[in-house]
């Protein structure tokens, strides 16, 4: 009798010690072309999205985090690379075709004892990268794709932690949805972005890339509200998809052990400045992601701390107790979570093809656009929909001066090599009367080219 009682207490602490070193799943969510207030919680009062929302309001926020950038038209490919190897822009490619050397996150997580499953777009990733995953799939649509998470949990779950990645391809344009989700919104009904404009004022060096063909010029309340309300009814339809997701760790005990981020792989004008892409580096823009992290030990906030998508993996390694790869350049967002530090960065810097550059801090921005001599000066704090270009005021001189300096040192430090300056700019007028079948065949080929 006193030998059984021994055995069961032996086993009750074995199996109490097993239950605390349980490593928590990690659960990316991970969407198409996400602005930074594409959710009802973020800031949206028109879109639905009860299944993210009952995350996010729980959560910590990072209301200022971005992607680094890209050098072409497929801002979603260089996006993903640097978060799945935690490397910056110029140097995430690298990272990701050098071999069994390059420690990337599915890696890193599987050999920390992780089952890890990709599920979603594929042409956006390396195929290298999610080659990592021990299941990776491009299923079809986010209801396609979830499917496969589900089946997934269903089948690992309880045997090792899980590390899922579900990165669909909603809401990303052509905003597919099922009816049942278009018939709640109403192009009537989409209030316009404070900062709409018929048409981009100057030439940004990406005014006729495929995004900015998918409505004429110029932009009306009309055609931009019908592709407001296509944007919000795909968001839905991706929000109620992630809903059965919850619904499925739930149901097989794996919920409150779970640690959550959700993201957008780029964000999207939708009518700001003319603009309906994400080639252009303004707050409500190519380059500003939503940011979130809840679940399992993570205490609710919100933060404007400076952060990049590549500061996702050594963020979980810190949540997870994985060891973070040496050549990891990303910085971990932990530390801020937990208010021992309030930031981690005093600046970000931004960067699209060879034509625009940025840098801001918590309070300014400075935009540079090198092939034709422009610069723009924001005042953030007064200023989030970057309305009045503070660049020629009086007084801003020295501001300008001092933000390009601290530019410079930010492409030195993650070797851009696009100078500020180019011999002979071009020049900044534009306007839809400029445009021509020619030169918008030959920017449509080029957009062919360096995908979209």
């Amino acid at each position: 009798m006193k030998k059984s009682f021994l055995v069961f207490i032996f086993a009750l602490a074995a199996s109490l010690l097993h239950a605390a070193e349980r490593k928590p799943n990690v659960v990316i969510l991970l969407a198409d072309d996400l602005r930074p207030d594409g959710l009802h919680a973020l800031g949206n009062p028109t879109v639905q999205t009860p299944h993210l929302d009952s995350l996010v309001s729980r959560g910590f926020i990072f209301r200022h985090a971005y992607t680094m950038g890209s050098m072409v038209g497929a801002v979603c490919l260089p996006s993903r690379t640097m978060l799945l190897t935690g490397q910056s822009m110029f140097h995430a490619a690298n990272e990701a075709s050098s071999g069994p050397d390059a420690l990337t996150f599915p890696r890193a997580m599987r050999e920390a004892g992780y089952a890890a499953i990709h599920s979603g777009k594929f042409g956006n990733s390396p195929r290298k990268i999610t080659n990592e995953f021990d299941e990776t799939y491009d299923a079809g649509h986010s209801d396609q794709d979830a499917d496969k998470v589900i089946d997934f949990i269903g089948r690992t779950g309880g045997k090792k932690p899980l590390f899922i990645y579900y990165a669909p391809h909603e809401p990303h344009d052509p905003q597919f949805a099922t009816e049942e989700f278009y018939a709640k919104y109403r192009p009537e009904d989409m209030p316009l972005p404070a900062a709409f404009s018929p048409f981009h004022p100057f030439n940004n060096g990406a005014m006729t890339i495929r995004d900015e063909n998918t409505l004429p010029w110029p932009r009306t309340n009309a055609n931009v509200s019908h592709k407001l309300a296509r944007y919000c009814a795909s968001t839905s339809y991706y929000d109620a998809q992630v809903g059965r997701i919850l619904a499925t760790l739930r149901a097989t005990g794996q919920f409150d052990n779970t640690i959550f981020i959700i993201a957008g792989d780029n964000g999207l004008s939708l009518g700001e400045h003319g603009l309906l892409g994400k080639q252009n580096l303004y707050e409500f823009g190519g380059m500003h992601v939503p940011l979130t992290f809840a679940g399992q030990g993570i205490a609710r906030g919100e933060t404007r701390a400076l952060a990049y998508l590549m500061d996702i993996f050594p963020t979980v390694c810190e949540l997870t107790g994985t060891a973070t790869p040496n050549r990891v350049e990303g910085r971990s967002l932990a530390p801020v979570m937990r208010n021992e530090v309030p930031r981690v960065r005093e600046y970000l810097h931004t960067a699209y093809a060879k034509v625009q550059r940025a840098i801001r801090d918590e309070r300014w921005k400075l935009i540079r656009y090198p092939e034709i001599d422009k610069t723009q000066l924001f005042d953030l704090q007064t200023d989030p929909h970057e309305m009045n270009d503070l660049s020629a005021q009086p007084g801003s001189a020295e501001r300008i001066k001092a933000l390009t300096a601290q530019l410079e040192q930010a492409q030195h430090a993650v070797d851009d090599p696009v100078p500020l300056t180019v011999p002979n700019p071009g020049p900044a007028e534009w306007s839809p009367a400029l445009l021509t079948p020619k030169n918008i065949e030959a920017q449509e080929k080029e957009t062919k080219i360096n995908g979209n």
